[in-house]
């Protein structure tokens, strides 16, 4: 089994250095990122598309080209620009203002551009405030002025090490900020300042979460879910795992929902420090983070199928787009949004009782 898992991880990173030599954005060369602000879907995948959440029709595109691959979710600030960075060899972090669109090509126009990354970008920046936490591949925090006025931006760089590619967390006061090379950081929000750095042991390629009892969670492919104290980084495991934790555990009050890359499925307490009931597994491996919606958890295998967990820990079969699906899916209202790939369409919305309300394909 860890012989297979090391081909499924080798095969998800590689994906993403052989999208950028492939000649251009492909659809389906690696996992998209996907995000929504209510009333548009962000979809990058190869080219940023945004779609509409009513019906599934393209309000317009942002293509990619052979230099410019996009993979990484986009963040979206209050005044709506929508920010994305490149996974091809030109390593910009572009904003989009969806309010200015170029008739000519229906693209969004540039509002700014950042060119400083020496590598690509894989994770969702942060907005805090008016500054953008922006983690790279290339080991370095990159912070910039969201109101400086500036078309080409500049910013302060924080060098922290290894490849970045979860989106940081926050509590306000500090930015956490997870890393492949084994690390947790906590940077200061306002001096940038390297709080404390531990190291895990093995890669984390999934954020960090505060709990509700004001502790920090990060899981790692140690197989592992460890408990940070935010202040100083001290940290003890709570739980070990079946195998890897890949992706970014779920809060929903006092229980964090994480998977691992076995398939089994953990409901952990943290106000008892126990699971509130067996690890349930369903049909495959499971690195996309549980979407908690309403009274249950919606977990999506690389099977292509998702899952319906009640919280007392009973899964039905909920829907099956079908392909394989990596991305987390994302609630939108009433609609649940999955993004898998090995399938025809690059989108599809479902309604609550899994029945498919719409799919996205280009240029249909």
């Amino acid at each position: 089994m860890r012989k297979k898992l090391a081909i499924t991880m080798t095969i998800l990173l590689g994906a993403v250095l052989l999208s950028a030599c492939s000649g251009g954005p492909v659809h389906g060369a690696t996992w998209p990122g996907l995000v929504t602000n209510g009333t548009t879907a962000y979809l990058s995948d190869g080219s940023v598309y945004a779609v509409n959440l009513k019906d599934g029709k393209p309000a317009w595109t942002y293509p990619g080209s052979t230099k410019l691959i996009f993979h990484a979710p986009a963040a979206v600030t209050p005044d709506g620009l929508v920010i994305v960075g490149s996974a091809g060899t030109d390593y910009s972090l572009i904003a989009l203002n969806p309010a200015d669109i170029n008739p000519e090509t229906n693209a969004p126009i540039e509002a700014w551009k950042f060119t400083g990354a020496q590598d690509r970008w894989m994770a969702a920046p942060l907005v805090l405030d008016n500054k953008l936490f922006a983690p790279n591949s290339d080991g370095n925090l990159y912070i910039l002025d969201l109101q400086d006025g500036r078309s080409v931006k500049e910013a302060t760089v924080v060098e922290l090490g290894g490849r970045l590619w979860a989106a940081p967390t926050t509590d306000g006061e500090r930015v956490y900020i997870t890393s492949l090379d084994h690390s947790v950081t906590a940077v200061d929000a306002n001096t940038y300042d390297i709080l404390w750095q531990e190291d895990l042991g093995a890669a984390v390629p999934g954020s960090a979460v505060l709990g509700e009892d004001g502790m920090l969670y990060v899981g790692s492919l140690a197989s592992q879910l460890e408990k940070f104290d935010p202040a100083t980084g001290r940290h003890q495991t709570v739980i070990e795992a079946e195998n890897w934790v890949w992706s970014t555990p779920s809060l929903d009050g006092d229980t964090l929902y994480f998977s691992d890359v076995d398939g089994n499925f953990y409901p952990f307490n943290t106000s008892t420090g126990s699971l509130n009931w067996n690890p349930v597994k369903p049909d495959g491996s499971i690195t996309a983070s549980p979407l908690v919606s309403g009274d249950s958890i919606l977990i999506a295998t690389e099977s292509g199928s998702i899952y319906q967990v009640s919280k007392d820990g009973q899964s039905v079969l909920w829907s099956e787009p079908g392909g394989k699906i990596y991305t987390t899916p994302v609630a939108a209202g009433d609609l649940v949004l999955v993004a898998p790939l090995e399938t025809e369409f690059y989108l599809a919305a479902y309604d609550q009782n899994g029945h498919q309300a719409w799919t996205f394909t280009p240029g249909k």
